[in-house]
């Protein structure tokens, strides 16, 4: 068996930091958000109403993830209405996408390729949810504050489709 390209091996190691912080951070904010939990920190456990609540809370206190201050900030107004959209997106990126993000990067790793045709589904759904959330947050109303502050903090969000559809979208396309 030969050894995957340079570039293909960047990108294997790039997804394969992507898929740990969606299932390890990531996964406690998107559910937090889907089911409206409370997203600071402070007296969060004590305002659920549910174990699950309350676990979430505790998982986000380990990872020191208190969302108060960035929805509080007009940074990303999408998120801080918590409408049926950005619950959509993120109930979509805790039941589908974090752990599609396991299978493709074992997938990768063990150079499966039966992966490619669910991997550009995938990275064509999540490019076109990324796309409307940076177009809504970029002109919607209100817009955000700083938008480049926006896009600094889903990096990782804006990366993913990127490098998923960039390693698995057959390479005459780009010939």
């Amino acid at each position: 068996m030969s050894r995957p390209a340079r570039w293909k091996l960047a990108i294997d190691v790039a997804l394969t930091v992507i898929a740990l912080y969606r299932v390890v951070v990531a996964y406690t904010v998107d559910v937090a958000m889907a089911f409206k939990y409370p997203l600071a920190l402070d007296g969060c456990a004590a305002a659920c109403a549910s174990r699950l609540c309350a676990l979430n809370c505790r998982m986000r206190a380990a990872l020191h993830v208190d969302l108060r201050d960035y929805i509080s900030s007009g940074i990303d107004p999408a998120s801080s209405a918590l409408g049926l959209p950005i619950r959509f997106m993120t109930g979509f990126y805790f039941v589908c996408f974090a752990p599609f993000m396991v299978l493709l990067v074992y997938a990768l790793w063990t150079r499966r390729d039966a992966i490619r045709a669910p991997a550009i589904a995938m990275g064509a759904i999540v490019a076109l949810m990324m796309g409307a959330l940076l177009a809504r947050n970029a002109w919607g109303d209100p817009p955000s504050t700083n938008f480049g502050l926006f896009v600094a903090y889903n990096a990782i969000d804006v990366a993913a489709p990127i490098l998923i559809l960039a390693r698995t979208v057959p390479r005459p396309l780009f010939g």
